[in-house]
């Protein structure tokens, strides 16, 4: 017959470890998350500035059929789903030939407070001036 000891087999998890396993995932997490929301900015402006490029070759295209029209945006013209969810875009002609795309973060939305090297990159510029193309604010379009 087995001798009955004070001291139990236990198994299971003290309150004490429980604890520190959710401290060290809290570190972790918190750690995580601002990276994370940063990827998420970067890739939405990513998405911006293509489609802001996309812009130009449909623009260009339309003014090599039509020469010396006012730059336009054809009436099929549609917006990628994914850069309307976090953009405005528009097209605004600035007389002859010349034209400016923005893509401005919409209000309440993660990309009205993304940047890049301390600049706001809620507004993305492609300025168009005769066969000049600037993209502003540079250090937004770098990378």
């Amino acid at each position: 017959m087995p001798v009955l000891t004070a001291r139990r087999l236990q198994t299971g998890f003290t309150l004490i470890e429980l604890l520190i396993v959710l401290v060290i995932v809290g570190v972790l997490a918190g750690i995580a998350y601002p990276s994370y929301s940063g990827y998420l900015k970067r890739s939405a402006r990513a998405d911006a500035k293509a489609e802001l490029l996309r812009m130009q070759l449909v623009v260009e295209k339309q003014r090599l059929v039509r020469i010396g029209a006012a730059p336009t945006l054809p009436a099929s013209w549609t917006t990628a789903a994914g850069v309307g969810k976090h953009y405005q875009l528009s097209l605004q002609p600035q007389g002859g030939q010349d034209y400016t795309l923005t893509a401005r973060a919409l209000p309440g939305s993660n990309q009205a407070q993304d940047e890049q090297a301390g600049t706001p990159c809620n507004t993305l510029t492609l300025v168009v001036r005769g066969l000049e193309t600037n993209y502003e604010p540079a250090v937004c379009w770098q990378q």
